[in-house]
């Protein structure tokens, strides 16, 4: 690609147990990529054992991801309050993950690359029908040329370490924009939305310009999704991090927009399908007990950790 590739370690040991290393990190992007990729990380783990230890859970997340592996491919569970479990095993898929817990398991040695997308530039290689991918997993031979797919395929497998496989995912995305840009508006308003979930719609109209109407009709045909309900998940994201940060929940309620803090919980249970602090003695159980790990900001992904 013309450059060397810079990666760095997360910081601390997955699951809190020691010897687990995190992901590996890409520090910076591709110029050219950069506004449509947030983060790309690499899971490495050659120990079987190690692997199968670990269990990784996506929440909800305004999110798209590009999954590609190169070892023993992942099984998922998604789960949804008292609805059951949708099983299934990928290798290379695109996903966004809208409501419930997915959570992934691997069944022997692990190699994943995980490219977080930014919602309001995805459908530059996810194409303009994002709605597609919500809370489904879609192969990636369904995206792209298969001679393309089996190459890449091919190369990560053969890639002595992480900068390699960063150098061979990037070429990929590259070789596979799209040249039509996706709508501007809808993407600003989805940047906005993400920065504060808590907007209103009719505000966020007036200051793009746009009826409340064309806006929403042109949201909804782009994500499959109001931009009420987009802001909604939104809002999940930000109380996970301001959780993780270690800000308290009567605190997170009122940064989020809450009226206050049981609106809060009804909110998150609504789309997460448990109350947050449930969510979170639950998370901290599993690591103290398992090795189970939210793939979260630690590792500058919204999984919840890996």
């Amino acid at each position: 690609m013309g450059r060397p590739q810079q990666a760095e370690k997360a910081g601390g040991a997955a699951g809190g147990r020691p010897g687990i290393p995190g992901p590996t990190r890409l520090v910076q992007v591709h110029p050219l990529l950069a506004e449509i990729v947030d983060q790309i990380a690499d899971w490495d783990f050659p120990d079987g054992g190690v692997a199968r230890a670990l269990r990784t859970k996506a929440l909800p997340s305004t999110a798209a991801y590009l999954i590609a592996q190169y070892r023993v491919p992942m099984g998922t569970d998604h789960h949804f309050g008292s609805s059951g479990y949708r099983q299934r095993r990928y290798v290379h898929v695109a996903t966004m993950v809208r409501t419930g817990v997915a959570t992934l398991r691997a069944s022997g040695p692990l190699g994943v690359l995980i490219v977080r997308l930014k919602p309001e530039a995805a459908a530059r290689l996810m194409g303009e029908r994002m709605q597609d991918f919500a809370d489904e997993k879609i192969e990636l031979g369904n995206l792209f040329k298969a001679s393309d797919l089996s190459l890449l395929e091919e190369m990560l497998m053969e890639a002595p370490d992480s900068a390699a496989r960063f150098a061979r995912i990037q070429s990929f995305l590259l070789r596979n924009l799209h040249t039509r840009q996706p709508d501007p508006v809808v993407c600003r308003a989805a940047q906005s939305l993400r920065r504060n979930p808590a907007l209103r719609v009719r505000r966020l109209a007036a200051q793009l310009d746009v009826c409340e109407r064309h806006l929403s009709r042109s949201f909804r045909a782009m994500f499959g999704a109001s931009p009420k309900q987009f802001a909604r998940v939104a809002r999940i994201e930000k109380i996970l991090a301001m959780r993780q940060g270690g800000s308290a929940w009567a605190d997170i309620a009122y940064a989020c927009g809450f009226a206050d803090q049981a609106h809060m919980i009804n909110d998150f249970g609504a789309i997460v399908g448990e109350p947050p602090q449930q969510l979170f003695r639950t998370t901290a159980a599993d690591a103290d007990c398992e090795g189970n790990t939210p793939v979260g900001r630690s590792a500058g992904l919204n999984f919840f950790e890996c």
